[in-house]
């Protein structure tokens, strides 16, 4: 389990991707672009992070696919720190033949196709938006 971030001036992101690679290149670009970040594999991790005490400016959501099971887990860190902003990341987007699902009120969302600048501009958006402090220099 990652380790609690210590406060620090810059904003803080909260990455939940559950595959390594990426989560290591999102961790490193984000780093590298100004921003604190604590990475975690899934949904559950991050909550028992929030539940121990650890904030932050934004949650950024990584998941291959936009369906039920990913707008649940959504849902759970919504729950667990309702008033952080979320950006979801995702691949693709649920079946067509399934009914689209309810996404929680504060997740914005960024589709494939998309590269890590986007990823940038999509991060300092939602910090923007939610009224967060972004002090990070383009």
């Amino acid at each position: 389990m990652p380790e609690l971030p210590e406060l620090a001036r810059r904003p803080s992101v909260l990455l939940v991707e559950a595959e390594p690679m990426l989560r290591l290149t999102m961790t490193k670009f984000l780093q590298r672009s100004g921003y604190q970040v604590t990475a975690c594999a899934n949904a559950e991790a991050a909550e028992a992070l929030i539940g121990q005490g650890a904030r932050a400016s934004l949650i950024v959501v990584g998941v291959r696919v936009l369906d039920r099971e990913a707008v649940a887990a959504a849902c759970l860190l919504r729950d667990a720190a309702p008033g952080t902003p979320m950006l979801g990341i995702a691949d693709e987007l649920h079946d067509a033949g399934d009914a689209a699902p309810d996404l929680p009120d504060n997740l914005r969302f960024l589709a494939h196709p998309f590269d890590m600048p986007d990823v940038l501009r999509a991060v300092r958006s939602s910090l923007r938006q939610s009224g967060a402090e972004a002090a990070v220099n383009q």
